[in-house]
């Protein structure tokens, strides 16, 4: 009999439940409809951006799994990072709103880098939803280019890290699984060139006072 890998049961095991979760939230639309009370419309609306976020971070699982093993192949291509950041922003600000949070961007217009877009999308959520966690009222997203790099960072009015989880390496980004940071720097280091790999830092914002996240890039 053929040994089954537990890693290939898992990941179809993760593809289910993100279809599942697909219907689920397919049939949600249908309750918005309905004439429900304003506190209904609340909580509907935070059950809806849960879903929304659990089903992010099963895509995010599938990368995972995929790059963990080498069967992801990265994307390259040339994007124009104020019209990238802005389907970000678009994306997760309903999240945002149920947390009575102000979500935005910056970027040059001008800024184009290359990268994978599905990679760094995910990536960019699950910076963005760790931040909600600990934001206070606002989260920013900037992106810049600094020695051949394109730096994107999400910046929070937070607590920000503590002396031990700016230690890159204890892969405890504060999300529920304790998975978001390993994905973060798998995803980063997939990128390279020639020598130069991708990284994240942990850092202060001194912008917001709170937690700075910054993904490197190399272009």
């Amino acid at each position: 009999m053929q040994k089954i890998e537990l890693t290939t049961i898992l990941a179809s095991a993760i593809h289910e439940s993100k279809n599942q979760l697909g219907s689920l939230l397919y049939q949600l639309e249908a309750l918005k409809r309905l004439e429900l009370g304003s506190e209904g419309k609340k909580t509907l609306t935070k059950i809806e951006e849960g879903m929304k976020q659990l089903n992010d971070e099963w895509v995010e699982y599938l990368y995972l799994y995929r790059l963990a093993s080498d069967g992801y192949d990265v994307n390259y291509d040339s994007h124009a990072l104020e019209e990238f950041l802005d389907d970000q922003v678009f994306a997760l600000k309903p999240s945002a709103m149920a947390k009575e949070l102000s979500l935005t961007y910056k970027a040059d217009d001008m800024l184009t880098a290359v990268f994978d877009e599905r990679l760094m999308t995910a990536v960019v959520s699950t910076a963005v939803y760790n931040a909600l966690r600990f934001a206070k009222s606002k989260i920013e997203i900037n992106a810049t280019m600094e020695d051949s790099y394109l730096i994107i960072s999400i910046e929070d009015d937070g607590k920000g890290f503590t002396a031990n989880d700016e230690k890159v390496d204890d892969m405890l980004f504060t999300t529920n699984t304790g998975l978001g940071l390993y994905f973060a720097e798998l995803s980063a280091e997939a990128h390279s060139i020639e020598d130069r790999k991708g990284v994240i830092k942990k850092l202060k914002s001194e912008r917001l006072g709170g937690a700075k996240l910054a993904i490197y890039i190399p272009q």
